[in-house]
């Protein structure tokens, strides 16, 4: 297998420290950055023809680790000590040679040791006993190296249970390596104040040197989420404030009666299928307590959604559970079912079955529903969701419900058990990523009790501020890159639009959701936690520090420069300009209008952009737009047939002959703005057209012939005594003096208006008679 850079870094770490004389080393990689790939190749270099043993804390990923180095090319015996018998673990003998009898155990590990060639053991460190008497009655020699993964784990009394690891009379080894994605782990506490948790002891930590050796490699959650390796995350948190169901909701003891699970369970399906409908998430892992809730949860999942309807009705909803009472066969196809590409949306409900390490499909959401209080549980479960292929550029959803009394006043927020879940959950972030209160989303409670979808999120970042200061917390909203992206596509915005009013869901071109980050700005902003040089630079750029008004006066300005840049109004209902909806909204107005509905400043207010706006043939506009921006990008004449451009644009140039051809059936409006652009009507049908008036329509006469004279001729130097002859003259059209007409229109132009000055000049009109080409125009073909 190829290493990926940083893993590359990990192992050329590893390496030097081992060079430089050390004996214990760490070496700090966020979860799912593949760390079993590091640590086998660890072994490949520094013990290639020696005895390696790896430790780590489960025996299902005893099994996947074999398959892993395996793969990865690692050869020579191979044992695993764990309670798994050969079978069960579904390795065959070739793979790993099972050993959990401890009557025999320590014989076989110390046998194993002696053969020849590169001799791996991997084992639980609950199994670490039958290692310490391998050692102590047969004489195994020391270990060349020893990997001990989800080190963590061993923070425990030196030499006993799991620490046991840590004593070199115990397992004796030349070298040991500890690889750990969260070096501290938090406790979580009574949740009745937070902000000093935060500051408390951690309950587990590497620190010791002496123990632990120096860290040689490090990469966080952060570092590797901005390297692509990890997928980014927000935490959203449905709130439910119900009185009535707060006790229930909140209660740490399974309920003891059908209505108090049912009732449970349904609020929390609700909150879970918000949050799916809400943030579009597809694939859901569901995090339960108790195996008998959990089935009661995925059982009923399916018909909830059909139940409440909406958008809370999701179609095609795949929902199961896994726990550890189920075979090891049925747990991998409901794994492999979970992993389908075809289905819409999938939910995997889950009773600690899929702990550290152990490989399952990628998720874009883990939900906690029931209260947790162990940080291990919660941190590998955050871990689950993160992990992605390289460069999927996904981002994970962890949904956390927060249950609150309605009218709780937010300064006692924290007195009381509702918090708890919420504590472990932070924890379990911090552990993993220093700057995780980046991606906390607390929103502000609606009137109902349901937690509000995301514009209020943004659109009231003053009430979000107000309960981060409540629970002393950094509250933003979703993680939104390092500030290098943030300002370079800020600048970007500006350098386009001119301002940094960004509507909250706006992504840039490249994928960058500036909208949530101008809000994350502003939040830090009203908490007094924007670096100041960042204040700056923003400043520089006219941000709006407090949430802009989405009412009529923000929006006409963005129709205003709408206009500017293109003309008019006449935009499609999808039309954006920075992200700001400006088609819907003219729609919005126009249906205003028409219901009598808008008031007159704002109807003037529109006419003073465009006084077209509010015309009944908005469609009609839109294929004369593409006629125009056709015009205007390949030099295309339409009086000219020769000058059509080739056939991929052939709809278009159909819809302007069809203009011409039904010219005198158009609305005058329709009229002048196709004969500004050079489209003039067609003379040979005129004369039949019966909406044509030769008495109201002796300007478009005169244009029409001459450009038919412009289409034969190439020019309109036509000839003061110019006759034009037309083929239909026999059935009683008349011939036209195009001459006489041109002459005068040169001769009195004051006497034309400013669309037929147009329209004349959209031709190729030359004004100055002095500037006129002396020659004939060629005969007419008969």
């Amino acid at each position: 297998m190829e290493l990926r850079k940083h893993q590359v870094a990990a192992l050329t770490a590893i390496q030097a420290a081992v060079a430089a004389g050390e004996e214990r080393m760490t070496v700090v990689s966020a979860c799912g950055t593949g760390k079993t790939l590091v640590a086998q190749q660890a072994a490949q270099q520094l013990a290639p023809q020696g005895t390696v043993l790896v430790l780590m804390p489960t025996k299902t990923l005893v099994a996947q680790t074999v398959r892993r180095w395996r793969q990865a090319g690692r050869t020579g015996p191979a044992l695993a000590v764990c309670s798994l018998g050969q079978k069960e673990s579904g390795l065959t003998r070739a793979e790993a040679v099972l050993c959990h009898d401890p009557r025999t155990s320590p014989r076989a590990i110390a046998h194993a040791a002696r053969t020849a060639g590169p001799v791996t053991v991997f084992s639980t460190y609950g199994s670490l006993h039958h290692i310490r008497a391998a050692h102590e009655l047969y004489g195994l020699p020391p270990w060349d190296l020893v990997i001990a993964d989800e080190a963590h784990r061993t923070c425990s009394a030196f030499g006993e249970g799991w620490g046991t690891v840590h004593d070199d009379d115990a397992v004796p080894a030349k070298i040991r390596v500890y690889m750990t994605a969260t070096p501290r782990v938090w406790a979580a506490s009574a949740p009745t104040e937070l902000h000093p948790l935060m500051e408390r002891a951690p309950l587990a930590t590497m620190d010791h040197r002496e123990i632990f050796g120096p860290t040689v490699f490090e990469l966080g959650m952060a570092e590797a989420i901005e390297q692509g390796l990890l997928a980014d995350y927000q935490v959203v948190m449905p709130v439910v404030n119900d009185a009535d169901l707060h006790g229930i909701l909140v209660d740490r003891r399974p309920g003891n009666t059908a209505h108090h699970d049912g009732v449970r369970n349904g609020a929390v399906q609700v909150a879970v299928l918000r949050a799916i409908a809400e943030h579009g998430l597809r694939r859901i892992l569901v995090f339960h307590n108790r195996i008998a809730l959990a089935e009661a949860f995925a059982e009923s999942l399916p018909t909830t959604a059909q139940e409440a309807g909406g958008q809370l009705g999701i179609e095609g909803l795949w929902s199961r559970v896994i726990h550890s009472e189920q075979r090891n066969d049925q747990r991998r196809e409901l794994l492999e079912d979970f992993a389908d590409p075809d289905r819409a949306c999938a939910v995997l409900s889950n009773v600690r079955v899929l702990n550290e390490g152990v490989d399952m499909p990628d998720v874009d959401s883990v939900v906690f529903v029931a209260p947790r209080y162990s940080i291990i549980d919660a941190i590998q479960a955050i871990g689950r969701g993160l992990r992605q292929p390289p460069g999927a550029g996904k981002k994970t959803t962890l949904v956390i419900p927060v249950y609150l009394r309605h009218g709780l006043d937010p300064g006692n927020l924290l007195k009381g058990s509702s918090f708890g879940s919420l504590v472990t959950l932070l924890q379990a972030l911090r552990a993993h990523d220093n700057s995780f209160m980046d991606r906390i989303a607390l929103p502000a409670l609606s009137d109902s009790g349901k937690a509000p979808d995301r514009d209020t999120y943004y659109a009231r970042p003053e009430q979000a501020a107000q309960l981060a200061r409540a629970l002393g917390l950094e509250t933003t909203v979703p993680a939104t890159g390092t500030w290098e992206q943030s300002h370079a596509s800020a600048h970007r915005y500006h350098a386009s639009f001119g301002h940094l009013d960004v509507p909250a869901h706006y992504t840039d071109a490249d994928g960058f959701a500036l909208g949530e980050c101008v809000a994350n700005f502003r939040l830090r902003h009203l908490l007094d936690r924007l670096p100041a040089p960042h204040r700056h630079a923003l400043d520089a750029l006219g941000m709006v520090w407090t949430t802009p008004n989405r009412g009529f006066d923000s929006m006409l300005e963005h129709a205003r420069a709408l206009a500017a840049e293109s003309g008019d109004l006449c935009v499609p209902v999808k039309e954006k300009r920075g992200g700001h909806p400006v088609g819907s909204w003219l729609a919005a107005q126009r249906h205003k209008a028409k219901t009598g509905q808008l008031p007159p400043e704002h109807h003037q207010a529109l006419d003073a952009i465009d006084s077209d706006w509010n015309q009944p043939w908005t469609k009609w506009r839109r294929s004369y737009l593409r006629a125009r921006t056709l015009t205007a990008t390949t030099g295309w004449r339409p009086a000219i047939l020769s000058t059509a451009p080739g056939q991929e644009h052939k709809a278009t140039v159909d819809w302007v002959f069809a203009q011409r051809a039904t010219f005198f059936q158009l609305q005058p409006r329709q009229q002048e703005l196709l004969t500004v652009l050079g489209i003039p009507p067609l003379a040979c049908v005129m004369y039949y057209d019966h909406a044509y008036d030769p008495e109201h329509h002796v300007f478009y006469q005169g244009l029409a012939h001459a450009a038919e004279f412009l289409d034969r001729e190439g020019h309109l130097d036509v000839p003061r005594r110019h006759i034009e002859l037309d083929d239909l003259s026999h059935s009683g059209a008349p011939a036209f003096a195009l001459g006489h007409w041109v002459n005068r229109c040169r001769k009195h132009p004051e006497a034309l208006t400013p669309q037929q000055r147009a329209a004349l000049e959209a031709l190729g009109m030359v004004w100055d008679p002095a500037l006129r080409t002396r020659r004939r125009p060629r005969p007419r073909p008969s």
